[in-house]
């Protein structure tokens, strides 16, 4: 797009200088069109570039653009400076207007799903820990002659524990955290806060289980979050990859370095998230960044799925 731009701004200058100072109105269109770049270097490049063909115009036509009948093309030079400008905050207002609406979309929807995930506990998951132990109690008044009815409550206590633990494995599915779902998300936060982001997936052949892919989700959630508010760096990476019967992810950065202290509530998290699934996360940090490592288990059984 930039030689594009750099040309219609040329041509433009070019033929005013030959025909007049009225082409500089043209120039209205590009200084537009370089206001939609996404890119900031180019809109400073294309900036410089239109300054010194304005000025070579101002030279060139000095005598008429400084009379008072040709005035109003010299405010319209310098808002033609300022236009591409315009534009361009004016799009990415739009563009962060768009992912406001949309993280709000997202986050309604995950307090909805926690929402029914805690009622399903409070509810469903409390009455049937009451049956449960209401039928244990039953079973030891019944005297121990009577096997029928000690083999139905068995099966009654067994069938109660089945029912409980899939309502535990509904409200987990409930609170998932898809793993590479949440990369995109902290890619996408990363480069918003003008951060050179790499995203290294090594674990395609690996399948964790829910619990573990979205507590690695949410610590991974942590580390980024940190990256963005306190780290100060230019760039940052985060690999995911299997290391023998451990599952790695490595968040790493080129900012100040903070110590755990600094790190704060969130390291805790982290830390606590990683014991419950009998892993680790640590932090390393020197003159050259910081270094969130969390490491977890695998299961053997899903080690295999390959």
């Amino acid at each position: 797009m930039l030689p594009a731009v750099v040309l219609g701004f040329v041509m433009t200058a070019y033929l005013a200088y030959l025909s007049g100072p009225q082409w500089i109105f043209f120039q209205f269109a590009f200084a537009d069109f370089v206001g939609r770049a996404v890119n900031r270097h180019i809109l400073w490049i294309a900036t410089c570039v239109n300054f010194i063909l304005l000025a070579s115009l101002v030279w060139r036509y000095q005598e008429i653009l400084f009379s008072n009948a040709q005035s109003i093309v010299l405010a319209v030079m310098l808002f033609i400076l300022l236009l591409p400008w315009l534009r361009y905050y004016i799009e990415k207002s739009k563009l962060l207007q768009r992912e406001v609406d949309e993280a709000s979309v997202y986050i309604a929807m995950q307090q909805e799903r926690q929402r029914i995930a805690r009622d399903l506990h409070d509810t469903l998951g409390h009455t049937l820990t009451v049956i449960k132990v209401k039928t244990e109690l039953v079973s030891r008044l019944v005297p121990n002659d009577n096997h029928r009815i000690h083999k139905e409550l068995d099966d009654m206590v067994l069938t109660v524990r089945t029912a409980h633990k899939q309502v535990r494995e509904i409200i987990s599915e409930i609170n998932f955290l898809s793993l590479q779902e949440e990369l995109k998300h902290c890619e996408q936060l990363i480069k918003n806060a003008g951060i050179r982001v790499q995203i290294d997936y090594q674990l395609t052949n690996i399948l964790l289980s829910s619990v573990q892919e979205t507590m690695l989700a949410y610590s991974i959630r942590e580390g980024v979050t940190n990256v963005v508010k306190h780290s100060h760096a230019n760039d940052c990476s985060i690999h995911l990859y299997q290391n023998e019967d451990r599952v790695v992810a490595a968040i790493i950065d080129n900012g100040i370095g903070l110590s755990e202290k600094q790190h704060g509530n969130g390291l805790f998290t982290m830390k606590e998230r990683m014991r419950s699934l009998k892993g680790n996360a640590e932090v390393t940090y020197d003159q050259e960044g910081t270094k969130v490592l969390l490491t977890i288990p695998l299961d053997p059984i899903r080690e295999g799925v390959k």
